[in-house]
């Protein structure tokens, strides 16, 4: 059995350690593991600021004022009356004037027919709903947009006032609730609201839009030029405390070793722009998934981890690969880089707390933590290696490997057992659904295309829009509905 720890090429039943010109340069290995830790916890705290900025209230009640704008509306009123000129009300034909005052001197009981109110065309409470999942829309863009030129427009406080919440194509089509609210629309007035809310609707979602692909490209190149600098100046201490140590033991001359640093800070700081900037677009893209689980991830800054993991393992894992290094190499390897990327984080915030400078205390603690790491860890491989377990001990030991495998066996018996009844269960409804689907095709019965079509989407979870091909007519001319 432990033919799986012997070299390659070596037949017999020793199990050799690894050569020591055949190591990893330990100081070069804590070197990626420092500035891959660098950036990964730049691009955490990148995250952290990118959910302060772009939080919104989780409900609309008693939240309307971050984005209702009195001034906006109050403008939109004195651009109309400026220039003394008549003002009409664009939907009930009635003569609009500026003030409360005026309209009760020139109008009597009639006052609200005539006195002049701004209102928003697409709802305040229906762009809140359109945006609160939106995580790259701050609070500032959404208000911007909603109080836009075309999303106001000055009409009647007896039209403005009913409104409240509806588009305007719910307000005005709504015939028994105008006449309970003594609503009259000109013959042309319906059909320029109806208008009116089209042009609102797609000027404040590209408004949202645009400024959504702006904030998530600007986030992303801040949050890169951060991890660049943290990983840049990570990697520049430690490199150059290992080559000042390689001149001083004539290993490398002085131009080779500053030459071999600032390489090596170019590199992190590139590798630290790409982690910074990409895992924070992506982990706060994330952030407002559907799904916990992928909330949980992106929170817990796991992507990060995970491409950390993957630069400091890469190297071992590709030689591995390679049959340059035996197994036994290659798990000690991983081994000894494991427990320095688990360590890493405290030695950082060791050296940190005794070198208060920012970074270089970080990554002089790097260092010294990956060093002090590696000898413990290289001589506890080293006692295992050399150290001939008893026979009684080595017995037990293979004992309880056999039960562990028994155990193995029957936890994969069970979990076929039920990927087997789980999938059965989808591959019957898709059977059942694309043959319904078959013959209504043959019958040319597109209403019955459409219900097989539906079977599918529910048993995926998705959300059907309609069931029939009048309703699907409808659906496409809905233009409230985002089919994207």
């Amino acid at each position: 059995m432990f033919d799986f720890f012997k070299r390659k090429q070596d037949t017999s039943t020793e199990v050799l350690s690894m050569p020591n010109e055949e190591k990893n340069d330990h100081a070069n290995d804590a070197s990626k593991i420092g500035f891959g830790y660098a950036a990964t916890e730049s691009a955490r705290n990148s995250v952290q600021q990118a959910a302060k900025r772009f939080a919104k209230p989780s409900t609309y009640t008693g939240n309307r004022n971050l984005y209702d704008s009195g001034g906006a509306k109050k403008q939109a009123k004195l651009n109309l009356f400026k220039d003394e000129a008549e003002v009409i009300d664009p939907y009930t034909g009635n003569k609009l004037v500026l003030t409360k005052q005026e309209a009760r001197m020139m109008y009597g009981d009639e006052w609200q027919k005539h006195l002049a109110e701004s209102d928003h065309v697409k709802p305040l409470e229906q762009i809140y709903k359109d945006t609160k999942d939106n995580v790259w829309a701050t609070t500032d863009d959404i208000n911007n947009a909603a109080n836009s030129y075309d999303n106001i427009r000055v009409s009647s406080r007896k039209f403005n006032n009913p409104k409240r919440s509806r588009t305007n194509k719910e307000y005005v089509e709504n015939e028994e609730y105008l006449q309970s609210k003594g609503v009259e629309l000109t013959e042309g007035g319906r059909q320029i609201a109806i208008r009116d809310g089209e042009i609102a609707e797609k000027s404040t979602s590209k408004q949202i839009n645009n400024a959504s692909t702006k904030n998530a490209i600007k986030t992303g190149h801040e949050a890169g030029k951060y991890g660049a600098k943290n990983a840049g100046v990570t990697a520049l201490t430690m490199s150059g405390i290992m080559n000042f140590v390689a001149v001083v033991n004539g290993k490398k001359s002085s131009d080779e070793a500053i030459v071999d640093t600032i390489k090596d800070g170019g590199k992190a700081a590139v590798t630290g722009y790409a982690m910074g900037g990409g895992l924070t677009v992506v982990s706060h893209s994330l952030s407002n998934s559907s799904s916990k689980f992928i909330q949980a991830l992106s929170k817990s800054n796991v992507p990060g981890k995970v491409i950390t993991a993957v630069i400091v393992t890469g190297d071992t894992l590709k030689r591995y690969g390679n049959g340059e290094i035996t197994t036994q190499e290659c798990l000690i390897e991983l081994g000894d880089k494991g427990l320095n990327l688990a360590t890493m984080g405290y030695s950082m915030a060791v050296g940190q707390a005794l070198i208060p400078i920012p970074i270089v205390g970080g990554a002089i603690g790097a260092l010294v933590g990956s060093a002090l790491t590696s000898t413990y860890y290289n001589n506890l491989i080293n006692t295992l290696q050399t150290k001939q377990l008893e026979h009684k001990e080595r017995q037990r030991i293979i004992e309880e490997c056999n039960k562990a495998a028994e155990q193995t066996k029957v936890f994969r018996e069970e979990l076929e057992d039920y990927l087997k009844s789980y999938f059965k269960e989808y591959k019957d409804c898709f059977n059942e659904a694309l043959s319904s689907i078959r013959f209504a095709y043959q019958a040319g019965d597109a209403d019955g295309i459409i219900t097989g079509a539906n079977q599918i989407t529910r048993k995926l979870g998705g959300q059907v829009h309609y069931e029939t091909v009048k309703e699907f007519k409808r659906f496409l001319d809905d233009d409230l509905i985002d089919i994207l």
